[in-house]
């Protein structure tokens, strides 16, 4: 169960990817998730922190869109998670 986190979400041209960092009862994990294939880029990954969780998504989602769209990763607005 999530008790804590934050993810954003990013469309360059084609690219649609959703970045998760968060809490919950295996730990801090994070992850990419790529909206169009419906596939995990970086599945779950555990770090120390939601910051570093941020960091490393971000790091991830920056390489992707750089190989994948020759694009830069545009500025992120993240947005809290919620329970479910």
């Amino acid at each position: 169960m999530l008790t804590e986190g934050v993810w954003a979400e990013v469309l360059v041209g084609k690219e649609h990817l959703r970045l998760f960092s968060e809490k919950n009862a295996q730990g801090t994990q994070a992850s990419v998730y790529n909206v169009n294939t419906k596939s995990w880029i970086a599945p779950s990954e555990a770090v120390e922190d939601i910051e570093h969780g941020k960091d490393k998504t971000t790091e991830c989602a920056r390489r992707y869109l750089r190989h994948v769209a020759d694009s830069e990763l545009p500025p992120l607005e993240w947005k809290t998670s919620r329970s479910r």
